[in-house]
C-alpha cells in the first residue's frame, strides 16, 4: 500500500507556492512513521514533513524545487 507525502496547507483559499529546502532521507530509504523526512518553506514558514507510515520512501521532488501547498512530494510504500 502507498501513503502519499503531502505538503500541508497553511491557510484556506488560494494555494501558496514554496520550496523543498532539504530531504533528510534519500529515495529508497526505509523510514519510520512520524520520522522527519523533509523540510519545506512556504511564505517564510519552515515546515517539517514526517513519514505517514513505516516503509520505503519514494521522492518525486528535488531540493530547491518549487512546490504548492497540498501537493504530493513523494510516497511511502508499506509492506
Amino acid at each position: 500500500m502507498r501513503s502519499e507525502i503531502r505538503v500541508p496547507k497553511i491557510r484556506e483559499g488560494e494555494k501558496k507556492k514554496g520550496v523543498i529546502i532539504r530531504w533528510y532521507r534519500e529515495d529508497g530509504d526505509r523510514v519510520k512513521k512520524d520520522e522527519e523526512i523533509a523540510e519545506v518553506m512556504i511564505e517564510k514558514l519552515t515546515l517539517h514533513i514526517t513519514a505517514p507510515e513505516d516503509g520505503i520512501l519514494t521522492i518525486f521532488t528535488r531540493e530547491n524545487e518549487e512546490i504548492e501547498e497540498d501537493s504530493t512530494i513523494g510516497f511511502v510504500e508499506t509492506e
